[in-house]
């Protein structure tokens, strides 16, 4: 006996296609051009909405958890909206006036400045 299953009829891939478009699992080309194929093939919107109204309630009894902030943060960084912590140096961070050799270099200009107006 063999496992294979006779292939899908028009009507059972319309069918199946609905079911996928209306929990989410289309993405991308294939969604856009389901979406368009609405407004032009009455039956497959029917389908459509008739399994929207069919996983309309699957969500309803299910209870918000919020995921743990390394997860948040890793899907941030997933996102690019977000560099992980300490992933810059420090002193990438600090700019150049809070660095101590700047201090000391700026010091020392103000003071070649007022020997120069001084010995003038």
């Amino acid at each position: 006996m063999s496992d294979e299953k006779p292939p899908l009829s028009p009507e059972e891939q319309d069918e199946l296609l609905a079911a996928e478009l209306a929990l989410g699992l289309i993405e991308g080309d294939e969604a856009q051009e389901l979406m368009a194929r609405l407004a032009t093939d009455a039956g497959f919107a029917e389908r459509l909405r008739d399994w929207q109204s069919r996983t309309a309630g699957i969500a309803e009894e299910l209870t918000p958890v919020m995921p743990p902030a390394r997860a948040r943060q890793r899907i941030r960084e997933e996102l690019g909206l977000a560099t992980a912590p300490l992933s810059e140096t420090l002193d990438s961070r600090i700019h150049w006036w809070q660095r101590p050799g700047a201090l000391l270099a700026v010091l020392v200009a103000v003071i070649a400045i007022l020997a120069a107006i001084w010995l003038l």
